[in-house]
């Protein structure tokens, strides 16, 4: 199937790294405690050398949002707001860039160029990020998967954007702490033929990227975006996915999403759109409480006619998406809560009567379609704007654009139009950086190598050694490594499954394991479950206790015949607190 559609796929991946940001001295930790400021601006647009305007940036634009930027005391400077010049680049994280563009076998710039990059979506409050090449596409820079080569094509040391803190009316509320985050940036060209090499591709990335001890760890601090297109179809990217799990589901939804919408260009037939109409009148007392609050605060109802185009919005795109939702995100995206229109069922807005006379008012037949939005007029007006827009557009089937995942079923909703390539400009605050004799820089070993050579050394599982390497726990695992691992890894998960408690840290586990041998190793579990709920250890109180083996034997005499398992558990039965390592010993020599 893949290959009949001529599917193309490309992956970006997106890695944070830890320690400090990339042109300044804040800490990358996102704590968030005490905000330091607070800075609003909006986006404004200005023509390049060729008299054009980025249509991303157009587009914000349109939108008319106001951004706030709060700024956090250590995570934050003058820096992210460009009102002092970058510091030098810090070098930890230049030379990690280079030591993984060397381990890609990518091709390193003799001179590397700071660049500052637009960016129109408010994300960054200087509206630029700074960027620059570390490794080009050379000949070796590849990797092998199980359906063939995927080719690298570019690897980029970037600052991260803002995180999104809220969106209100009109507003988006942004924290600067993850500003200036480096972020390294790999590219694979579109040579990937389907989702299951999508999630290979992404699944062997990842492993390189986390076998460098720089990278942050954690929910946000490793993204993709994915690149698609398919024959007929248009180049599309979906911004920030973060569930593997669900990876080859996002992936498969948009090949559907992109199917649909030629074949719908392919079906369609000319269908006139009315203009807009200001219909307010008609729902001032209608009994949509929504509706009646927000005309009472000088919204305005806004509708559309599209003649011959009943039932269309009941047209399932991929995954129960329907048409009529994803018309309704081109609207969304300048601020209105939706829209509602009568391919639905409008007895649970109780706006059928209204419907009737909008019909009537609009010399509306049965085949038609009429929708509504209800906003106050400026937003009504674009958001209604930018649904003719795209319903003018169906016919020209898939569109290049820029979409954000919905992570709970996989599909995407549309963000903005696929910003220019044309948006980057030198950095004249930072010096070129020229590029000398890498033959000192340490080799990375890779995640699959050391876990190979922990569990040689110390007898363990893969699972073990995989957890044992991610949270740097080798260090623990001077004595009894196997018994260690195992307290570090899985006891936690054992305590949280078996009786529901959390919080155990490292540091708790270590202090029960240095009086082991007060309680022995069968009781651990009891001993660290009996600290969780008091929050003291008491370790005498699981204290072994010493029994004779006369008293054994007596147990043995009383079960004649009886199996080592049976002896054993009629032992620990009356002898709660034996030495069990003795008890076994004194069975097996009498039984």
């Amino acid at each position: 199937m893949y290959e009949e559609l001529g599917v193309k796929i490309g992956i970006e991946l997106h890695q944070q790294l830890n320690g400090k940001k990339l042109f300044c001295d804040c800490n990358c930790e996102i704590n968030e405690k005490e905000i330091l400021g607070e800075i609003r601006r909006r986006i404004k647009t200005v023509t390049g050398e060729s008299g054009e305007t980025d249509v991303a940036g157009t587009y914000e634009i349109l939108r008319d949002k106001e951004f706030l930027y709060r700024s956090y005391i250590d995570e934050s400077c003058l820096v992210d707001c460009d009102e002092e010049p970058c510091h030098y680049i810090n070098k930890d994280h230049f030379n990690d860039s280079l030591r993984l563009a060397l381990f890609l076998k990518l091709k390193i710039p003799d001179y590397i160029c700071v660049m500052r990059k637009n960016v129109f979506d408010g994300s960054v409050s200087s509206g630029f990020q700074r960027t620059m090449i570390i490794g080009l596409e050379s000949k070796d820079s590849f990797i092998e998967t199980s359906k063939g080569k995927v080719k690298l094509e570019q690897l980029n040391l970037e600052e991260d954007a803002c995180k999104i803190i809220s969106k209100e009316k009109g507003i988006v509320i942004y924290s600067l702490s993850r500003q200036g985050i480096p972020l390294w940036e790999l590219g694979t060209d579109a040579s990937i033929k389907d989702s299951e090499q999508a999630l290979e591709v992404s699944k062997h990335l990842g492993m390189i990227f986390r076998s460098f001890d720089c990278i942050k760890r954690g929910i946000g601090s490793i993204r993709q975006d994915i690149n698609i297109s398919i024959n007929e179809g248009a180049r599309v990217e979906i911004k920030g996915w973060q569930d593997l799990r669900t990876f080859k589901l996002l992936i498969e939804n948009e090949i559907l999403r992109q199917k649909y919408f030629i074949n719908l260009k392919k079906e369609l037939k000319d269908f006139i759109l009315e203009d807009k109409m200001d219909v307010t009148e008609l729902f001032k007392n209608c009994n949509f409480n929504i509706f009646k609050n927000m005309i009472d605060k000088n919204a305005v109802v806004l509708c559309l006619k599209i003649n011959d185009f009943n039932n269309k919005f009941k047209e399932e795109i991929c995954c129960g998406k329907l048409l009529g939702k994803e018309i309704a995100e081109y609207a969304m995206a300048y601020g209105v809560k939706g829209m509602i229109h009568s391919d639905e069922d409008l007895s649970k807005y109780h706006l059928e009567k209204e419907f009737e006379l909008l019909k009537k008012k609009l010399k509306a037949n049965n085949k038609d379609l009429v929708l509504v939005i209800c906003e106050q007029k400026d937003i009504c007006k674009k958001a209604m704007d930018a649904v003719i827009e795209r319903l003018k557009n169906l016919k020209k089937g898939v569109l290049e654009e820029t979409r954000i995942p919905n992570h709970k079923d996989g599909t995407s909703s549309y963000a903005r139009p696929l910003p220019g390539r044309n948006r980057m400009y030198p950095e004249t605050d930072h010096p070129l950086i020229e590029i000398g004799d890498l033959s000192g820089l340490e080799r990375v070993k890779l995640l699959e190598e050391r876990i190979y050579e922990v569990v040689k050394k110390y007898n363990l599982s893969d699972n073990l050694a995989k957890e044992v390497i991610e949270n740097d726990y080798e260090q623990y695992l001077k004595n009894d490594p196997k018994f260690v691992a195992y307290c570090l890894i899985e006891i936690p998960k054992e305590i949280k499954s078996r009786f529901g408690l959390v919080g155990l840290t490292v540091e708790d586990i270590l202090i029960a394991l240095t009086k082991v041998d007060i309680f022995g190793k069968e009781r651990i579990i009891d001993v660290l479950v009996d600290f969780l709920k008091n929050k003291k250890f008491d370790f005498n109180k699981f204290k072994i206790k010493d029994i004779k083996e006369k008293e054994i034997i007596q147990i043995i005499k009383e079960n004649k015949g009886a199996s080592f398992n049976a002896i054993m558990g009629k032992v620990l039965e009356r002898f709660k607190d034996a030495n069990i390592k003795k008890v076994i010993e004194i069975i097996k020599k009498n039984i």
